[in-house]
């Protein structure tokens, strides 16, 4: 015959024991942690969506195009887009202000009497790109009926303005494109008839600095009043020459490139 052993009385009140105080136990945590039941999470989202919207927004909204480079690496001012899908640029009559709306909205009104944005006259254009490499959006206007000048304009992230770059003297940002692989820009156009000239430039903070000048002269009658003795010539900040030839394809690093987006072969 099997024997049930049955738990000793002793044992069985310890148990009883021990399961009353762990009840009691959990019964005081609730008691001493009533913000258990609160959603803080909720509160410090509404609070942080309180004070930066409009910063966060802005800088989603200023996101530039992804335009891709030649196989030359470069990118003329033509292919970039002339429209944005967050922001629309009004240029005045006189080219001496521009209004930027961003999603409907009034962002900046930039305005010189002085140094106007672009050459006056006729419709000033409008080119939406990243010239200075960031990611956000900067915006080129000109050149104007003259095609002497224009303004680039580079969206400061910190601030959420943009921030003018370029003006009636230097640069003058004619015949403007980029070098993203280099982080260069380059802008040039004829100071003659048989002189061209080409600068390239690299940023320095938000400043605009030139590194190299290329200078070519057509004509071989003017090398000696030009200071050249070949048809193309190189010279650094400092206007000391770095290289120069006959034929663009003997220049150094992308200028073989430059020269020939240039059509100045």
């Amino acid at each position: 015959m099997k024997h049930q052993l049955l738990p000793h009385p002793l044992w069985q009140a310890c148990i009883a024991t021990v399961a009353t105080l762990l009840l009691l136990s959990c019964n005081d945590k609730k008691a001493a942690s009533p913000s258990i039941q609160t959603t803080p999470t909720d509160t410090v989202v509404s609070t942080a969506a309180e004070t930066t919207p409009a910063a966060t927004d802005n800088n989603e909204s200023m996101k530039a195009p992804d335009v891709k480079p030649d196989d030359n690496g470069l990118i003329a001012l033509s292919n970039f887009p002339t429209n944005h899908a967050h922001l629309t640029v009004s240029i005045s009559e006189d080219a001496t202000q521009a209004t930027i709306v961003c999603d409907g909205e009034p962002l900046q009104t930039i305005k010189d009497d002085d140094n106007p944005l672009a050459a006056p006259g006729g419709q000033v254009p409008v080119h939406f790109m990243d010239a200075n490499f960031d990611g956000f959006i900067d915006i080129f206007i000109g050149p104007g009926e003259s095609r002497t000048y224009s303004t680039l304009l580079i969206w400061d992230a910190a601030s959420k303005q943009f921030i003018r770059t370029g003006s009636l003297g230097e640069p003058p940002l004619q015949g403007f494109m980029l070098h993203p692989d280099s982080r260069s820009l380059f802008d040039g156009g004829s100071s003659s008839a048989w002189e061209f000239d080409i600068t390239r430039r690299q940023w320095n903070g938000q400043k605009l600095e030139a590194r190299e000048h290329l200078t070519r002269i057509s004509d071989p009658s003017q090398y000696d009043a030009n200071n050249v003795s070949a048809r193309f010539t190189i010279r650094d900040e400092q206007q000391q020459t770095i290289a120069s030839a006959e034929n663009a394809e003997d220049l150094p690093s992308m200028w073989p490139q430059v020269v020939q987006k240039y059509d100045m072969e």
